[in-house]
């Protein structure tokens, strides 16, 4: 599968349909929407993808990335929050995705763990309603809520049925977490986010690009049936050279 990050000069609906055509799995990724216009935009790009993707294709987009911007509880209401993450579900709902990738909530002055599971058991109420299961990815920030494997682990096993861990692969590779995950919330995993970087930067790089053990990747991945890896590869060049990579991608994960 492959975030529609692979197309990051398209707007949603075209990254969609051109991947699709080609036959690839996606996951509607909040990139798209955020480089035209983002929150402001984009009630006009989702209802694009809803009315305007034939039946065909939406079969392709089996999960979402939701909005990462305007989620912090020291500066936005949580019920502005959750008001938004749940128009989102409502289309995530009318495409047919079975998985929604959530970033943890800020928070400095308030608990962030009691913030977090707040926000957490109404999201997950409104997904399962709706057939979804959320995942929680895991942070870059170190200093927020999620960067940790403890955080994750904590969250999902106190919400319980619904819920379940995205592993940012590059994330915890700069996090030096990726073992840590693996070991810690390994049983909780639904998802995984497959890029590559330098150890510093959060690049969205092809695998083997960079520093990940992707050995130990795969390996695990052997291990867990019902994993979703999903490419968050990002490029900005041609739609056919963009393609190109990740035609790659996925020929090189099929031979590991």
């Amino acid at each position: 599968m492959f975030s529609t990050m692979i197309l990051l000069n398209l707007r949603p609906l075209e990254a969609v349909k051109a991947l699709a055509l080609e036959g690839l799995y996606i996951e509607l990724d909040y990139d798209n929407f955020a480089l035209f216009g983002g929150k402001h935009a984009e009630d006009a790009m989702l209802k694009e993808v809803v009315n305007d993707l034939g039946e065909d294709l939406k079969r392709f987009v089996r999960t979402v990335h939701m909005p990462y911007d305007e989620i912090d509880a020291d500066v936005m209401p949580l019920e502005s929050i959750v008001e938004r993450m749940v128009k989102w579900l409502d289309v995530a709902s009318r495409i047919g995705v079975e998985v929604a990738v959530f970033h943890t909530i800020k928070t400095v002055f308030r608990n962030p763990l009691e913030t977090n599971l707040e926000f957490f058991r109404t999201v997950v109420k409104e997904a399962m309603e709706r057939g979804i299961i959320v995942a929680v990815e895991n942070r870059l920030e170190k200093e927020l809520f999620g960067s940790s494997p403890k955080d994750l682990k904590e969250l999902v096993e106190i919400i319980g049925e619904g819920i379940g861990v995205c592993l940012d692969v590059g994330h915890a590779n700069i996090t030096k977490t990726l073992q840590q995950f693996l070991n810690t919330v390994g049983e909780h995993i639904v998802e995984l986010h497959l890029h590559d970087n330098d150890g510093q930067k959060d690049l969205h790089r092809p695998p083997q690009t960079g520093t990940v053990n992707w050995s130990l990747i795969t390996q695990w991945l052997k291990k867990r049936a019902g994993v979703i890896p999903v490419f968050e590869i990002s490029c900005r060049e041609s739609v056919k050279n963009c393609i190109a990579i990740a035609k790659s991608a996925s020929e090189w994960f099929a031979h590991h």
